[in-house]
This record gives structure tokens, sequence and C-alpha cells, in this order.
């Protein structure tokens, strides 16, 4: 008995541990910001996106090992009877005799084992700075690839706020819907009452049917909606798309201090990660060029080797060594080298343009976010009295049915005018907080911490 209650408490301990991961049990309900947290965790693009800034900073250390001594070692087996491998053999194993010197043994020899071991090495002395070009290449390289590892993580902030924050508007219209249909079946209800009483004509509970039929109809594609907002969520977070994650808040007002559209287009220039990848990428590609001239230069190496030949794997034979410099200087390639330098030039006006539209791309981005952002904000105000207004109207049209002096149509309709009111109103807070979000991602400065996670 005692071994089941190890084992049951080992599985709720795990399955406790496993949601603890994913940042929820099933009773506590995930805020934006712990759903970020997670999504940068679990999100395979970021995974992505760390693993090859990883792969792109080992190129470094790569780059740096050609300052460094070369020491290769390698075993070889050769079996002939070629005259000169023969006779040459046998000096290098320290095997050669008197004997070997007969015409028959020099002309035919029997075939002879040699097994060689050697230790080799070299080093360069000058390469005309081509490798302290490729350690900057590759530094510039780890720069770019963590740049665009920011940016992705951004992007998939934003993923995160935009799948929780169309959650919580499918929650509130969901809401809204039910009202609509509480609303509709009383107004049904009235409508088959003052029918029976002859206060009302048949068209009237006809259009009470309609409306509670639209009613219920709109209530169904709001409990959609709020299916897949959720399992847009957990794909944003990386987690299991029928993964039981529950979000907590409401889809309320919320005051942003944008600043303004210079300032914001300034910094954007400053710190957004994909702008500064650009420039690090223009970096790169000027020393691409200084990289393509050292190719036009000479080079001067060391080398050296020691190698032990045998004529058996175990009997020890022969060693020798060798050692000297070598200095290469190509005179003719086909005229590689200066297709080189000049497909360098290229790739260096290249990397100039794609900075320069990138630089208005940016601008434009930021404007557009921006503009966005106020007329979001102009909205809320609108939507808000526009709410009022059709609660008034509502109020007086049934104070005017009750009396007799207005139709049901009427009454539906002020009832269609308040419910389209609060959508509206929805959606333009809705509209709002993203339009923050997108701002803070058009400029660059989109984290875990922005007013757009922590609001």
């Amino acid at each position: 008995m005692s071994r089941i209650r190890v084992l049951c408490t080992i599985l709720i301990l795990s399955g406790y541990c496993a949601l603890s991961v994913l940042g929820q049990t099933s009773d506590q309900p995930l805020s934006l910001s712990e759903a970020v947290q997670i999504a940068l965790k679990n999100n395979p693009t970021v995974k992505a996106s760390a693993a090859y800034a990883e792969a792109v900073r080992q190129g470094i250390t790569v780059a740096k090992s050609n300052r460094y001594p070369r020491l290769d070692f390698s075993e070889g087996f050769t079996r002939g009877n070629n005259p000169v491998y023969v006779f040459g053999t046998l000096l290098t194993q320290r095997q050669f005799t008197s004997a070997d010197f007969a015409l028959n043994a020099l002309n035919t020899p029997l075939p002879l084992n040699n097994f060689q071991s050697q230790f080799s090495g070299s080093m360069s002395l000058y390469d005309a700075g081509e490798t302290s070009r490729m350690i900057q290449d590759a530094k510039l390289a780890n720069q770019i690839a963590r740049n665009q590892q920011a940016r992705t993580e951004q992007e998939v902030i934003f993923q995160v706020v935009r799948a929780y924050t169309t959650g919580l508007l499918a929650r509130e219209n969901v809401r809204v819907a039910q009202s609509a249909v509480e609303t509709a079946q009383s107004n049904l209800k009235d409508a088959q009452a003052r029918q029976e009483q002859g206060m009302a004509v048949p068209s009237d509970l006809l259009s009470a049917q309609v409306k509670l039929a639209s009613a219920r109809e709109d209530l169904l594609g709001a409990r959609n909606a709020v299916a897949l907002a959720h399992a847009a969520l957990n794909v944003a977070m990386g987690v299991p798309q029928t993964a039981a994650t529950t979000t907590e808040g409401r889809l309320a007002e919320i005051e942003f201090n944008a600043g303004s559209l210079e300032e914001r287009q300034r910094r954007a220039l400053t710190v957004r990660p994909d702008y500064l990848a650009s420039q690090l990428g223009r970096q790169r590609a000027k020393n691409g060029t200084r990289m393509a001239r050292a190719g036009f230069h000479p080079k001067v190496s060391l080398f050296s080797s020691w190698a032990l030949d045998n004529q058996t794997f175990a009997t020890r034979g022969g060693n020798n060594w060798a050692a000297g410099a070598t200095l290469t200087f190509n005179i003719f390639d086909g005229g590689a080298k200066f297709a080189r330098l000049a497909e360098a030039h290229a790739r260096e006006r290249q990397a100039a343009a794609l900075e320069e539209q990138l630089n208005s791309t940016i601008s434009l981005q930021v404007e557009e976010a921006f503009l966005n952002l106020t007329t979001a904000r102009e909205r809320v105000a609108v939507a808000r009295d526009a709410i009022s207004q059709a609660k008034e109207s509502l109020r007086i049209l049934q104070n005017r049915y009750e009396a007799g002096l207005a139709t049901m149509t009427s009454v539906l309709q002020a009832e269609t005018a308040r419910t389209q009111a609060e959508k509206s109103y929805l959606n333009a807070v809705y509209d709002y907080r993203l339009s923050y979000a997108a701002l803070e991602l058009a400029t660059g400065e989109l984290s875990p911490d922005s007013p757009a996670v922590v609001k």
C-alpha cells in the first residue's frame, strides 16, 4: 500500500511540475506577462533563433583557430613492388643493406609493406591580415545573429499580446452576446404576453423571434472566437494547442504614453534590432572588401613533420623529420581574385542600399503605427459616448412601447444599436491596446517589461 502512495505522490508532483513549466496550474489563470515568459522559453521560432545565434557564435572560435599552429596525425599502410618505392622505403625504414644493391633486387624487388605514423604541423606567419578579417567577419556575423534573435523575440511577444488581447475581446463579446440573447428572450416573452392581451400585432411576435434567433447566432460565433483565440495563444506560447490555458483580466481601457512621432522614429533608428543588424551588415560588407584585397598579397607559413616507417605495425623502424617555410604568391588564377574583389564591392553597395531602404521602411512603419494608435484612442472616446446615447435611446423607446406609442420593431432596432455600440467600444479598446504594442514593435522597444505587456 505504501508503494501505491509513493507512486501517486510522484505522479501528482510530476504533473504539478509540468504545469509549473507552462507557467500555470489548473486553477491559476495566466497573466499577459506570464504568457510572454512562457513563449520566450517554449516558442519554436525563438528556440530556432537562439540555436542559430549559438551556431554563428562558434564561428568566432573557428576563425581564431587560424592564428594557432595546426597539428595533425596520420597512420597509413602501403604495399607495393615499385622499384623506386621499395628503394626509398627501405631507406626511410633504416632497413637498407648492401644486398639491396644487387641488380635483381633493384630491378625486380619483392613487395614491401610500410606502416607510416606521421605527425605534421603548420602555422601561418603572414597572410596580409586575412585571418584578422575573418575574425572580424565572424564577430560581426555574431552581432547580426544576436540582433536577429532579439527581433524574433519581439515579434513573438507581439504574437502573444495579440492572441491574449484577442482572447479578452472574444470573452467580452460573449458577454455582450449573452446579454443580447437574454434581452431578446425577455422581449419575446413580453411580445407573447401583449399579443395574448390583444395589445400587439403578430408582426411584433415574429420580429422578436427573428431577433432572438439572430442573437443566438451571434453568441455561437462569439464562443467560437473564444476557442480560436485560446488555440492561437497556445500556439504563440509554444505549448500544445489543446492545453487548458486560462487567462485573467478584462478588456479594460488603459492609457499609454506614446510620446511624439518624431521621437519614436528617432528611437527606432537607434534601438530597433533589425536596423542595427543592417548597419552591421554594411560593416561586414566593407570588411569583406578588405578580406578580398588580402588575396593579392603573398603569404608566408611554417611547416614541419615527423614520421615513423615500419615493415610491420608492431615493430620499430626508421624515423625522419622535416621543417621549413614557404612563401606563396599567386601569379595567375584566371581572374578569380579580381572577381572576388568586384563581388565584395557589389555586396557593399547592396548592404548600403538595403540599410537605406530599411531606414525608410521603419520610419513609415512607426508613422503608421503611431497614427493607428491615435485614431484608436479617439475611437474609444467616441464609442464610449455612443454607448451612453444608445442606452438612452433604448430607454426612451421602451417607455414609448410600454405606452403604446412605439412599435416592437423600433425597440429591437434600438437593442441592436446598443449591442453594436458596445461591440464598437470593445473593438476600439482592443485596437488601442494592440496599436500600442504594434508601435513598440515598430520602434523596436517591445519587451517583457513593456507597458503593452505589464499593463
